[in-house]
Order: structure tokens, then sequence, then C-alpha cells
């Protein structure tokens, strides 16, 4: 029994040998949920903004199909995330939110230094949390870019209990949300699969893990806690 309480009560390891566990299984579904059906969304979304991208909607079967499909990733992008606060392994989740909306000095300090580095040099960065400041500000797109198209889309889908006025300014605002939020996720893609100092962040998406040495070298505050907090969980379990 003593046994089984102990590995019952043992945290499991996020450091090993030269990896990182930077991202659980959870955090990596929400990402590609996420991720995936906003693509469907922006591109089923082109054929009923504009007629001219409409003959593009056959590869869909036609706009009609296309609607129906704008709709139920629609569901994807909103339910199965906002699920995945409460089901599974949340904490993650939560604790997310808890960095993304706490700036502090070395955020901004990051934010400032991050445009040489978009653009191929490297920024003299301060020591950063498991969020960098650029990635904060990407979630908080992320974040309320989200919200308003939801709410703007639900206005949208159910004009009819709706007043008009406010049916009317739900398109603008749903455009708007969805040209920003594409933005962001162009700058996100070149970041993460060509940009030669953070695409290896890429595998934390992958399989969780990045190795010790991106995570010193961007995230060190984050690194040097889980390292500390895994050597005092070695401690108790000795």
């Amino acid at each position: 029994m003593a046994l089984k309480m102990e590995t019952r009560n043992q945290m499991p390891k996020r450091i090993v040998e030269d990896k990182v566990l930077r991202f659980s299984a959870g955090e990596r579904l929400s990402h590609w949920v996420h991720a995936i059906s906003f693509f469907v969304l922006l591109f089923t979304g082109l054929g009923v903004l504009s007629t001219s991208f409409q003959p593009a909607m056959a590869i869909f079967g036609g706009i009609q199909v296309a609607q129906l499909i704008h709709r139920i990733a629609a569901i994807f992008f909103v339910v199965v995330v906002g699920l995945m606060f409460f089901v599974g392994n949340p904490r993650y989740h939560w604790r997310w939110l808890k960095f993304v909306f706490r700036f502090k000095k070395s955020d901004w300090q990051h934010v400032c230094a991050f445009p040489k580095e978009f653009f191929g040099g490297h920024g003299n960065y301060p020591e950063q949390e498991k969020y960098n400041g650029g990635e904060k500000i990407n979630s908080l797109i992320t974040i309320f870019g989200t919200i308003f198209i939801t709410l703007s889309g639900v206005v949208m889908w159910f004009a009819s209990s709706f007043p008009p006025a406010l049916v009317r300014w739900a398109y603008p605002v749903h455009d708007l949300s969805m040209f920003i939020m594409t933005a962001a996720a162009i700058g996100h893609i070149y970041l993460g699969l060509l940009h030669p100092d953070s695409r290896a962040a890429m595998s934390g998406m992958i399989n969780g893990y990045v190795s010790t040495k991106f995570a010193r070298a961007h995230h060190r505050e984050w690194y040097e806690r889980l390292k500390k907090e895994q050597s005092m969980n070695e401690q108790k379990n000795v």
C-alpha cells in the first residue's frame, strides 16, 4: 500500500535527459483543433464573404455545403476548445490564461526586442517564463479574436433573433476579427516553421517536448523553476 501511495503522489518528470515537456496532450489537442478549425472557417468564410471566392468552394461541393461546413467548424472552434478548460487535464489551460493576462517588465522588454529577431537578428531578452511577451500578445489576439468572432457569428447565424442594427454591425466585426487573427496566424506559422531561432519550438506542439537548449535560451525562468520543482519532488520521494 505504501508503494502505491508513493507512486500515486509522485509528480511526472517534466525534464528528461536533454528534453523538457512544454505542452501536455490536452494543450496540444486544443492547439490543433483550434488551428485546423480556424483555417476551415477562414477558407469557407471567404466563399460567403465574396462571390469571387465561390468557384473555389467547389472543393467542398458548392457554396451551400461550404456554408454548412463553416457552421460545423465554428462549433469545433468554440465548443471543443472550451471543453478543454473543464475536462481532461484543464489546469494547464487555466494556467495559460493566468500567464497571458499577467505582463511583467521582462515581458515588455521581450516585446521591444522581438522585432529584431523576427526579421532575422537575435534579440537580447531578459529571462522569460513558459510564455514570453510575444507569445502572450499572440495569445491575447487569439482570445479576444475568438470572443468577437464567436459573438458576431452567433448574431449572424441567428439574425432574425437580433435587432437589424446589431446584425449590420456583426458583419464588419466578424470580418475585422478574422483579418487580425489571420495576420497573427501568418506570423505564428512563419516563426514556428521557418524562423531559424524559434522553429525549434514546433516540436513542443508535435510531441510535447522541446530541447533543454531551446528552453534555457528562450524560457530560462520557466526552465529553472521546473528544474527546481523536479529536484524537490525527487528529494521527497527518496
